[in-house]
């Protein structure tokens, strides 16, 4: 006769996860996107709001120049202008061509960049110049036209 030993048996259990740990997960997963979407969305916007900036900003090193050469800000907004003839040929992925403009009317001057394309389309963002306190140098720029501060490039804030 065989002595026979007591077998164990042990309960081995599926592998896998639990009801509660996929929905810990996924309530995980919806708080990171209800945080990073919107935050994604206004990195977009002022990417876009950046190259507008950078499109004029060669008019703004122009103006500076001109201005301390006596150049007086009326003549450099005529249409005839070199400087406002060159503003009609800047473009980029969402402003056209004829999208940069300076003017005189508000004074002292400012440029004007209209968005064709993008989260901004239609939207105009207007670069005016401060004048230092001897009036003879410029010595900022401030932007202003679109409405969500966070869209603002970074340089304007």
């Amino acid at each position: 006769m065989k002595k026979q030993g007591m077998q164990k048996y042990v309960k081995t259990g599926q592998g896998g996860f639990t009801l509660i740990e996929l929905m810990i997960v996924v309530a995980i997963i919806g708080i990171l996107a209800a945080i990073a979407i919107p935050r994604y969305q206004d990195y977009v916007a002022r990417a876009q709001a950046t190259e507008a900036l950078n499109l004029a900003g060669g008019l703004r090193i122009d103006i500076a120049e001109q201005f301390t050469q006596g150049t007086t800000f009326a003549s450099m907004a005529e249409a005839t202008s070199p400087l406002a003839t060159s503003a009609q040929t800047l473009e980029g992925e969402y402003v056209d061509a004829t999208g940069v403009s300076i003017d005189a009317t508000p004074a002292p001057i400012s440029i004007s960049v209209d968005f064709a394309r993008g989260v901004h389309t239609g939207d105009t963002l207007t670069l005016t110049p401060t004048l230092n306190a001897a009036s003879d140098q410029i010595a900022s720029w401030t932007c202003a036209g679109l409405d969500d501060v966070n869209h603002m490039p970074s340089a304007c804030r």
